[in-house]
């Protein structure tokens, strides 16, 4: 009864009554209002650090423009203060470009090598980038392309090689050169594709197999192993020309290439036990290196310099049989001997780990040995990539990948 007495005097006090709602409702306005001002807070810490991320960017940029500003007037000092010095006396040269990566390839020597990219459809290669170039996302992309181009140095030209050699120094590059297809007729060197050139830069068409990680799987490559890449940049729809003019001897040439290529059944046994026992990095199935080696000597890879000492024999050897035909009683075995000894010239290429011997004889070549390279096993390796444009951690690390290969 006292409770309900208590109530009832409240109720009844009406003063009571007009302060309750107004008590309410500022305690809910003041609830609210604490919430919206730490809303305001958040909200100005937030626009506060987006502006100092701003002006951190803004600074970043400027730095950045001011760094290629200087780097760009340094290198404009540099190229013009070189364009000036017409006589050579100045010895401060445009900055070099390291490369990205080095070709390994199933071309050891410049011998047999394919004279032009996608010439050797199986003529394979791989290249793996350095981690400086963060292959991972530099990669992402380019497997959608068919083809790319490479950019590369001519590492193994005799002309680089003795620039770096104080006991053979370079006598320069000469302006006329003679191009294999020409059969010993010179041209001038920026009408041809000769290595030897002033800046010992190439460009080469491949074909993209696979990306993998930050590895490049390559097939109709022109390149030999080891070569220095300096950059990859893909083959576009843009890239082929409608209306090409070359001259004859490019379309046409003058050396035209061999008329067939014979590989014996002993040779072919060789290749197949390689294959079979997977000794080779390149090839995993024999009709993959038939194919290459096909496609190699058709282009008749041999020297001006052989190619007439070829032509030479050819005349001997039909000149010996004619006279035999004439007089076949009068033969011993010396003289029979001799015939035998004056056969066609040998020749010989490197492809993976093989050596591959052959011989042209009527436009017609035909491989009778394929071996495993001794060189390979040698102390002494000739085939190793050369460390001319590679550091001493680089020359390091492709020895002890090297050695690692040997064991």
């Amino acid at each position: 009864m006292k409770a309900f007495d208590f109530f009832k005097s409240l109720i009844s006090n009406k003063l009571f009554l007009f302060t309750t709602p107004l008590l309410i409702s500022s305690l809910i306005f003041s609830y609210y209002l604490s919430i919206i001002q730490k809303r305001n807070l958040s909200l100005k810490d937030k626009l506060e650090k987006e502006k100092q991320n701003k002006l951190h960017e803004q600074k970043k940029c400027e730095e950045q423009r001011l760094g290629r500003t200087r780097a760009e007037r340094e290198l404009r000092r540099v190229i013009n203060s070189y364009k000036e010095d017409r006589e050579n006396k100045n010895v401060e040269r445009p900055p070099d470009y390291p490369p990205i990566g080095f070709l390994e390839s199933c071309f050891r020597e410049r011998n047999g090598t394919p004279r032009q990219g996608l010439i050797v459809t199986k003529g394979k290669a791989l290249l793996k980038l350095k981690t400086s170039v963060n292959p991972t996302y530099s990669l992402e992309g380019l497997d959608q392309y068919s083809h790319c181009w490479l950019i590369f140095i001519f590492h193994e030209n005799t002309n680089t090689l003795r620039s770096v050699r104080s006991d053979r120094p370079a006598s320069g590059v000469k302006a006329k050169v003679a191009p294999p297809r020409l059969d010993g007729i010179k041209v001038g060197l920026f009408s041809t594709r000769t290595p030897h050139r002033p800046n010992p830069i190439g460009l080469s068409v491949a074909k993209i197999d696979k990306v993998v990680g930050d590895t490049i799987y390559l097939s109709g490559i022109d390149l030999i192993d080891g070569t220095p890449i300096l950059d990859v940049k893909p083959y576009s729809v843009h890239d082929s020309v409608k209306s090409v003019i070359n001259p004859a001897w490019v379309t046409i040439p003058v050396v035209p290439p061999l008329d067939n290529v014979i590989i014996l059944d002993i040779a072919k046994k060789q290749l197949q036990s390689f294959v079979q026992q997977k000794k080779l990095k390149f090839y995993d199935n024999y009709d993959d290196i038939e194919t290459c080696i096909i496609e190699i000597l058709t282009e008749d890879i041999r020297s001006v310099r052989k190619r007439k000492q070829d032509k030479l024999t050819d005349q001997k050897l039909k000149q010996n049989k004619e006279i035999t035909t004439n007089s076949p009683t009068n033969t011993s075995d010396n003289e029979e001997n001799q015939e035998e000894e004056e056969g066609p010239e040998k020749h010989r290429f490197s492809l993976d780990i093989l050596n591959i011997r052959f011989t042209v004889e009527n436009q017609i070549a035909t491989v009778f040995e394929i071996l495993e390279d001794e060189v390979l096993n040698s102390e002494e390796n000739i085939y190793l990539p050369s460390n001319i444009y590679s550091n001493k951690n680089n020359d390091s690390k492709m020895t002890e990948t090297n050695d690692n290969n040997e064991k």
